[in-house]
């Protein structure tokens, strides 16, 4: 008899965060679906649930607000799976093509929302700096909303001096 496949989900991807540090990883995601077995099937299929899951900001908001909350839902919905987050993070280290999948799935997701290519831009540059400090910060993640008003006054100020020139 053919083992059923299961399709990730809030109450196995729960499980699954509590054992992502260990060795033991690989097998476990490979108990739910036996196609995990290449990490790139389990990346797609967890991007895809965030996907699922994740609403996107107002349209009614500036640009720099749809960036500000796009970055902060996407993170806060990821806090709930933390763990495997960072071992997603820390694999594609090891292998850009992990590295591009999740850039892929980013990037849809800023594009569901934002216009322009300097939009998109800007949302990805501050988003790899806001994960960086996502991965330190506690679940309040006020360090990170902190980081993001820094990425943008920064930016704010090459904007300024551009235009002087």
């Amino acid at each position: 008899m053919k083992k059923k496949i299961q399709k990730l989900n809030k109450i196995n991807l729960k499980k699954l965060n509590k054992v992502a540090h260990l060795i033991s990883f690989s097998s476990k995601i490979k108990s739910i679906n036996p196609e995990y077995k290449d990490f790139d099937i389990f990346i797609k299929d967890f991007e895809y649930f965030i996907s699922t899951e994740l609403k996107s900001p107002a349209n009614n908001l500036s640009s720099q607000d749809k960036i500000f909350e796009g970055i902060i839902n996407r993170l806060d919905f990821l806090n709930n799976y933390k763990n495997i987050t960072l071992r997603i993070y820390l694999e594609s280290q090891k292998k850009p093509k992990y590295f591009l999948i999740l850039s892929k799935n980013i990037n849809d997701y800023f594009n569901l929302f934002l216009n322009t290519h300097f939009e998109k831009t800007v949302s990805n540059i501050i988003y790899l700096y806001a994960f960086n400090t996502w991965i330190e910060d506690n679940n309040n993640m006020d360090k990170t909303m902190a980081s993001i008003g820094h990425a943008f006054d920064n930016i704010n100020k090459v904007n300024s001096f551009i235009r002087k020139r």
